[in-house]
């Protein structure tokens, strides 16, 4: 079993269980947790971390839901073994929200659409443009 090493901060503004989301997300994407690895129980993570039982639960039952993990019934909580799609699914979707939130703040600034569309074709070619 492998014991999840993560850190959470209610300085962030990120709900726990977003959190917990994120980060396992991540260490799935990474490669750090592999398919088939086994989780933390939800009792043993919420202990790990001093949170709520319901806290953990979320947590897993929105990565269930992604495709990252899955539950066996009297064995545990596993990393997916067809990880590849759900990964991919996740990342898009993470992406997508951390744009949305950006280009709203961008307007809550007084951006318009061109300068928006300025700043992110000047990073863009900043990268190189290696990530067509």
């Amino acid at each position: 079993m492998r014991r999840l090493e993560l850190q959470l901060s209610s300085a962030s503004g990120v709900p726990f269980y977003r959190q917990i989301v994120d980060h396992i997300a991540d260490m799935v994407r990474a490669g750090a947790l592999s398919p088939g690895s086994r989780l933390s129980s939800v009792r043993e993570l919420a202990l790990h971390l001093q949170v709520s039982l319901i806290t953990v639960r979320r947590a897993y039952a929105d990565l269930e839901a992604a495709g990252l993990l899955v539950r066996k019934q009297g064995h545990g909580t596993f990393v997916a073994e067809d990880v590849g799609p759900a990964a991919a699914r996740q990342a898009h979707a993470d992406a997508r929200a951390a744009i949305e939130h950006a280009l709203d703040r961008a307007w809550q600034l007084g951006l318009d659409n061109a300068d928006i569309h300025s700043i992110i074709t000047a990073h863009i070619q900043s990268r190189g443009g290696s990530h067509d």
